[in-house]
């Protein structure tokens, strides 16, 4: 085997061969320095192999014929045969990327390529604390040149200030690494592992600490590195991110044995701090080059921390290091790459990305896997850390953890929103030569196969998880057939999976109902699909992971998979929505909201454990005492998907700018996921306080509340799909308030209302999707007098509204009927009076909507509008069928909901005489009520068609405003403004506090972000002081504050 010294020596024979070269031979002279990293990722990569095998075993390779501390080592072990070709491979690559920068520069830049990588190669293996500092030493000089690659006033300063700032960390270092040599007598960083115990050694290991801490660019005395990334070109920006920091933090790993246990917190906390402040900060940076830059120390402040742990963190260290190292490997790298290829930090012009698909797609996949979603090594390495830290009740850390996890996402699916939406139509895009995209290409192909393994090593169960993740995948690669053709695949791939998987669930009702709605519904929601012509490209594989999201949600069985298939649900109804015409804000509103309730469970699943061990959550015994922290933090993730009033901003927009076949499946069928995690703690966990208040009495509040507010915001909409939105505000509402009430009937309303939520919801966004298909306008005074042309539609919209009101005889009545017999039991009579008053002012928008689009006056250019697409109407049909089956043979549904239930739960149930249900203040026969109205429905039907046989019928125009005739329809129209009176009384109500409230935060947070922004004065002398300054604090943290 290759000793690993000649990683060196090739690099050190090239450098010079290269300084032979001539200008003529420059492009001969970069195929030299090609073969050179191949070489050299060769001598590494082997060890890697060997390693990973057993067929090698660690080594230390001695020069000068001795062995330490008389000489210095080179050590390759797994950890540095993973890095080093970490390092090697980023060079080989960085150099094909750079061919044609590459063959117009001298000879001299080729040079400094290798001696950069000589440096990082013997940091990250030398086992010498002064070889250590003379390699940073050169690193740091061929940085500085790389820096100036590109010959402007901006790289140029940026280099100055590195140089400034490298020559402050480096005095540091050689001061501390001169006490350790005198303390010990070596220079050996193996023979130093007491240093700290010896008089005076704690000064030397402060020194030598602070100076790698600081070259590791930690918030906020790094400001000299944000310069740099902003003004180097990308290729050197992506080196600087994915191989110089990570080799830096593999020095301070080696160096911690050296450093006093007590220590080892306050240096994660400044990592967990670098983490936190950079992500907050980068929200406001619209430079890429610099966002990027934020995000890179972030991540390094990120690894700082896990490095400083690496003792606590045990076993799991490894897992947790490698997924944040290697994505930030394999992402970052390519986003700064892909930054080289648009050749702008302007965000509004990589819309040219849009005009080649497999750029775009892996833009998204680095996005995705840099926001720590899954399946992406970040996703697991994060859940990890959080669950060991939990364990030790590292609270404050796991806050800090969660909160710049919120900025990551806030600032990098702002960008992603941003390109996706950006202009399409711009001048046409240079040429790419393969040189550029195949980097890219294969650091996507690394990030998805490194993802493969990680999700391999988790062990998940194949039919839930990894299935379904296959399926995706392959929708991925079909995306170029037609949109028709990948419309059935989907269908019938749902289809067989819900075959397949039938057995293993079979004999759970609960697992049955909730599959149902999400397996049946997505299919049914698909079916509209039929209608759109093209490719659609970018909506079946995002369609499938929000339904197999979903499906992973019901039988996960444990708390992990819960938790992918929560965010997976998420990011792909986040594309869903995005894809809207006018959905950016939305979507990133949506975004947001979804990943502050996932942090909430996640955190609240750290503390489970504490409670109940290893047992998925909706499978406890009900019985969990004092754990209302996590049950609050559970409901709150929860009801942020079911948008409970204050939590609920995100859910117009983003209901309403989706595409219009998407949006039955994100809120009739998406939402009941909310449900199910509300249903499943309430159940797991019973009666819970906190701070000696009742949570299901606030939790009934909270329901009551938000059935009056979704109502009442919902009559003064115009917009059509606005208007259901936020009645699905108003029906989460009841089902949050039937939960609360912790008894056998309100739990079985809030299941009864869960599946008929989903059923009429769905319905109705079906038929506003045709109406709107036909019509091209959501605004309801746009509309009128389309009962003629589109009946069908009127009847579907007719008998969702009537479910939707609960007027009998259709199944709403039914839970009308159940939801005043549990409050009169449950002695919650006020805020049952509320849910009832809310019931009465849903009756004003669903009036509003069936007269405003159906009844009224015809507009002009609505003569020639035909009936919805058969695909629009046969689901719809469906529905409706289903709905007749439930209003006339309740028992069917409640009879099966009735044994989810668990046996602990208080409180009366529902008795069944055949088709007679009772409890003790009353029965109902629902097939009597049916018979009944349809009986009285005929016979004065009959008798108003008889009588006025001969009534003639009123023609649009024929009436009279104001003694003339007036000018357009629109202007009498009964929609416009139908409620005015209602707003001005009670118009107070609905004063905008929510949304005020989110507003204000947001100002806030831009606000103190440009503030500390301005701590980054550009100024090299004030980047030197800062560095001087973070280390006289990190002097205070660790001696407790004594200066002396």
């Amino acid at each position: 085997m290759v000793s690993p010294v000649h990683i060196v020596s090739i690099g050190l024979i090239t450098a010079f061969l290269l300084g032979l070269g001539k200008k003529s031979q420059q492009q001969m002279l970069v195929f030299v320095l090609m073969i050179a990293t191949a070489a050299m990722t060769m001598v590494s990569g082997s060890w890697l192999i060997g390693l990973m095998t057993g067929s090698l075993k660690p080594t230390d390779v001695f020069t000068a014929g001795f062995k330490p501390p008389f000489a210095i080592n080179l050590r390759m072990t797994m950890d540095e045969a993973v890095l080093t070709t970490m390092v090697n491979v980023f060079g080989f690559l960085t150099v094909i990327y750079l061919f044609d920068v590459l063959k117009k520069a001298g000879k001299h830049l080729l040079s400094i390529i290798v001696v950069f990588l000589i440096g990082l190669n013997v940091v990250v293996m030398t086992r010498d604390l002064f070889n250590l500092f003379v390699f940073l030493e050169i690193t740091s000089i061929a940085t500085a040149g790389l820096v100036i690659i590109i010959q402007d006033s901006k790289s140029i300063s940026a280099g100055f200030k590195f140089l400034m700032a490298s020559s402050v960390i480096s005095g540091i270092l050689l001061i501390g690494i001169i006490f350790a040599y005198s303390y010990v007598g070596n220079l050996n960083i193996d023979f130093m592992t007491n240093l700290s115990m010896v008089k005076g050694g704690a000064v030397a290991v402060f020194l030598v600490m602070t100076a790698i801490i600081l070259e590791s660019k930690q918030f906020p005395a790094n400001g000299w590195a944000l310069d740099m990334y902003e003004s180097a070109h990308p290729a050197i920006g992506s080196a600087l991110s994915a191989v110089s920091a990570p080799a830096i933090l593999f020095v301070v790993y080696k160096l911690m044995p050296m450093v006093p246990e007590n220590w080892h917190p306050v240096i994660g906390l400044l990592g967990l701090i670098t983490f936190a402040f950079s992500n907050f900060l980068a929200t406001r940076q619209e430079n890429i080059r610099r966002m990027l830059g934020y995000s890179s120390v972030a991540q390094g402040g990120l690894m700082l921390t896990v490095v400083a742990m690496s003792v606590y963190f045990g076993q799991s260290f490894w897992f947790i290091i490698l997924g944040f190292l290697l994505t930030n490997f394999f992402a970052k790298a390519g986003l700064f790459w892909l930054n080289g290829i648009v050749n702008s930090d302007d965000q509004n012009k990589w819309g040219i990305l849009r005009k080649r698909p497999v750029l775009f797609f892996l833009f998204g996949v680095f996005v995705v896997a840099m926001a720590g979603l899954p399946p992406f090594p970040t996703f697991f390495a994060k859940w990890e850390m959080i669950m060991q830290l939990a364990q030790g009740n590292g609270w404050g850390w796991i806050v800090l953890i969660l909160l710049g996890s919120i900025f990551e996402i806030a600032f990098l699916f702002k960008w992603f929103g941003r390109v996706f939406h950006a202009v399409k139509d711009q001048p046409a895009e240079p040429v790419i030569p393969w040189f550029k995209e195949f980097p890219v290409m294969l650091f996507g192909a690394g990030i998805l196969a490194t993802s493969y393994y990680f999700i391999k090593y988790q062990q998940f169960d194949n039919l839930f998880v990894l299935i379904p993740l296959l399926i995706v995948a392959a929708f991925v690669v079909i995306d170029f057939l037609p949109a028709f053709i990948k419309n059935i695949l989907l269908i019938a791939a749902l289809t067989f999976y819900g075959y397949i998987i039938y057995p293993e669930i079979k004999g759970n009702i609960m697992q049955l109902v909730f599959m149902s709605v999400f397996l049946v519904g997505g299919i049914l929601t698909l079916i509209p699909g039929f209608a759109t012509k093209g490719t659609r490209a970018g909506f079946y594989p995002f369609a499938a992971m929000t339904i197999f999201g979903l499906i992973m949600l019901v039988n996960p069985g444990d708390n992990l998979t819960f938790f992918m298939g929560w965010e997976q649900m998420a990011l792909g109804s986040y594309i869903l929505i995005l894809r809207g015409k006018k959905a950016e804000r939305p979507a990133q509103q949506y975004m947001l909201f979804s990943a502050g309730g996932a942090y909430l469970m996640l955190a609240a699943f750290g503390m489970l454990p504490h409670f109940a061990g290893d047992t998925f959550f909706g499978n406890l015994s009900g019985l969990i005492p004092g754990a209302g922290v996590v049950f609050v933090l559970f409901a709150l993730g929860f009801m942020l998907k079911t948008a409970a009033i204050g939590l609920h901003i995100w859910l117009p927009g983003a209901y309403s700018e989706a595409e219009d076949d998407a949006t039955p499946l994100v809120s009739g069928v998406l939402i009941n996921a909310g449900v199910l995690g509300l249903f499943w703690i309430v159940t797991s966990f019973g009666p819970q306080q906190l701070f000696g208040y009742d949570i299901f009495q606030l939790m009934g509040w909270i329901g009551a509340i938000t059935a009056i507010g979704g109502n009442m915001l919902a009559i003064y909409e115009e917009d059509m799909k606005r208007l259901i939105a936020y009645s699905s505000v108003g029906a989460m509402g009841y089902i949050i308030f039937a939960l609360s009430m912790d008894s056998k009937l309100g739990l079985l309303i809030a299941l009864y209302y869960m599946v008929l939520h989903f059923i009429y919801k769905t319905m109705l966004f079906m038929s506003a999707a045709g109406v709107i298909y036909r019509t091209k306008t959501r605004n309801m005074y746009e509309m009128g007098g389309l009962i003629k042309s589109m009946p069908w539609s009127f009847i579907v919209v007719l008998i969702g509204i009537i479910t939707l009101a609960g007027m009998p005889p259709l199944a709403g009545f039914a839970g009308k009927w159940m939801f005043y017999n549990a409050v009169v039991m449950k002695g919650w009579y006020l805020q049952g009076t509320m849910v009832f008053f809310s019931g009465i002012v849903a009756f004003l928008y669903l009036y509003k909507l069936i007269a405003s689009v159906f009844l009224g006056q015809l507009k002009d250019n609505h003569r020639r509008v035909k009936e919805a697409p058969f695909v629009y109407l046969l689901p719809q049909f469906i529905f409706v069928i289903a709905i007749m089956v439930l209003s006339i043979f309740p028992q069917v549904l409640l009879e099966p909901l009735a044994t989810i239930i668990p046996d602990r739960v208080p409180g009366e149930a529902i008795l069944w005489d055949g088709r007679l249900a009772m409890t003790s203040f009353g029965y109902w026969n629902a097939f009597a009520v049916m018979t009944t109205v349809i009986v009285m429905f005929a016979t004065i039907f009959l008798w108003l068609t008889y009588h006025s046989r001969k009534a003639q019928k009123v023609k649009q125009f024929n009436i009279v405003f104001a003694a003339e005739r007036p000018f357009r329809p629109e202007t009498t129209h009964v929609s416009y403004n139908m409620f005015a009176g209602y707003k001005k009384a009670l118009g107070w109500l609905m004063t905008p506090l929510a949304t005020q409230f989110w507003t204000g935060i947001s100002d806030w947070s831009t606000a103190i972000a440009d503030k500390v922004r301005s701590w980054y004065t550009g100024n090299g002398q004030t980047y030197a002081m800062h560095l001087l300054l973070y280390a006289f604090v990190l002097y205070l943290l660790i001696s407790g504050g004594k200066i002396l």
